[in-house]
């Protein structure tokens, strides 16, 4: 299997990462996934906690950009809540929304990494541009029947190459 489908980092969630380790890394802008990453899949509107913790990373420096494949008014939606960026083209893991996403952003491949729950649209969108990829556990077992599907092929990868997997709790 090749590295593209690995992630560089996992953590439980979002709230487990030590986000003082991706300043030592030089990380600046963070991309992050909506459904499954930052709120159940479907919200409308982030919860309270998700609030609190995009401000924690706005205070800390970091350029957060919501980038997700739900449609432009439910992104837009979200973001103006959280008070960050979003960048909806709808087409992850295609290269163009990343690298548009990091161009929007006034970002650069080496201060910018990804955050989500799927290895096939968040990784591996991010590992084939080459930005760092960090893996979180979906919040919610709630999602659309194919990505269910999809679950048990990213088990098998999560399984396989476990060891490689550098936490970053």
């Amino acid at each position: 299997m090749k590295k593209i489908f690995i992630p560089h980092y996992y953590s439980q969630s979002i709230y487990d990462i030590k986000y003082e380790r991706l300043i030592e890394m030089g990380i600046k802008n963070i991309l992050i996934d909506i459904d499954n990453t930052l709120a159940p899949w479907g919200s409308i509107k982030p919860d309270l906690r998700a609030k609190e913790h995009i401000l924690r990373l706005l205070d800390m420096g970091f350029n957060i950009c919501i980038l997700s494949n739900s449609s432009k008014k439910r992104v837009k939606t979200f973001s103006d809540e959280l008070g960050v960026t979003f960048f909806s083209l709808g087409m992850k893991p295609m290269a163009i929304t990343f690298k548009g996403a990091i161009k929007f952003i006034k970002g650069d491949l080496k201060d910018t990494c990804i955050i989500g729950d799927q290895i096939f649209t968040d990784i591996f969108g991010g590992r084939r541009i080459g930005i760092l990829t960090i893996l979180v556990e979906p919040i919610s077992t709630r999602e659309l029947p194919t990505t269910r599907y999809i679950r048990r092929l990213e088990k098998y990868i999560k399984t396989k190459y476990e060891k490689e997997i550098i936490k970053l709790e």
